[in-house]
C-alpha cells in the first residue's frame, strides 16, 4: 500500500477520505494561498487547480515518496469569487449575493506520486440554487459560527441546507471533497478501493454523489 499523505487542514476533507477505508496522514501545506491571484486566470477551474497544486508541491517537498492528495474549492458566480468570509459583515454581502441565485461550485483534486513522479488533476464543478433568503434568516444563519471557514459561507451539510433549493451534480464536491472522483483518482494509482462508496455517501448523507 502506498503511503498516503492528505494536505489538508480541513476536519470535512479527513473526515470524507476516511470514508474510502484507506490509511493517510495528515500534513498541512503551508502554501501561500494569498500569493496567487484570482485576477491573473480566464476561468475558476485555472485557479483552483494552482491552489491545489501549489499545496501537493509544499508537502511533496516534506515526503518525496508519499502519494499526496491536495484540494481547493471555491465558490463562483458573474465573474466574482467566494471564499471564506472574512468577517461578519463579509458574510452578510455572501449571502445577500447568493440569495435566489444560481452558484458554481469548483474543486479541483490534485495527486502527485513522489515514486513514480505522476501526477494527475481533476476539476469538479457543481451548481446550486439558493432559496430567496429574507434578511431575519441570514442574520440568523451568520450568527452561527458555520459561515467562517467554507468557502461562500456555507455548509451544505449543515445550517445552510434548508437555504439549498437545488444541487445540479455532484453534491460532495459543494461539501467541498468529491469523494468518488477521489476514489477513482486513487484506483489510477493502483490504491485499491473496496468501500461501495455510492452508498456509504447515501446512508452518510442522503446524496448519491
Amino acid at each position: 500500500m502506498k503511503h498516503i499523505v492528505l494536505a489538508s487542514t480541513s476536519a470535512r476533507r479527513q473526515e470524507i477520505l476516511r470514508w474510502l477505508g484507506v490509511p493517510f496522514e495528515i500534513v498541512p501545506s503551508n502554501f501561500d494561498e494569498d500569493a496567487v491571484r484570482f485576477s491573473d486566470f480566464d476561468d475558476p477551474e485555472g485557479y483552483v487547480a494552482t491552489i491545489a497544486s501549489g499545496k501537493a508541491y509544499v508537502v511533496s517537498q516534506l515526503h518525496p515518496n508519499a502519494l499526496i492528495i491536495a484540494s481547493d474549492t471555491m465558490v463562483y458566480m458573474d465573474g466574482v469569487m467566494y471564499g471564506k468570509p472574512r468577517d461578519l459583515t463579509h458574510a452578510r454581502e455572501i449571502m445577500k449575493a447568493l440569495s435566489g441565485k444560481t452558484h458554481t461550485v469548483y474543486t479541483a483534486v490534485v495527486m502527485v506520486d513522489g515514486e513514480t513522479g505522476d501526477r494527475r488533476t481533476e476539476i469538479v464543478s457543481s451548481q446550486v440554487i439558493f432559496f430567496p433568503m429574507n434578511n431575519d434568516e441570514i442574520e440568523r444563519y451568520i450568527a452561527t459560527s458555520e459561515p467562517y471557514d467554507k468557502a461562500g459561507g456555507y455548509a451544505l451539510q449543515g445550517y445552510a441546507k434548508k437555504f439549498i433549493q437545488e444541487v445540479r451534480g455532484s453534491a460532495m464536491n459543494v461539501v467541498g471533497f468529491p469523494v468518488i472522483t477521489v476514489r477513482d483518482m486513487l484506483e489510477e494509482f493502483g490504491v485499491p478501493i473496496d468501500v461501495d462508496i455510492e452508498e456509504s455517501v447515501f446512508q452518510k448523507t442522503g446524496y448519491r454523489s
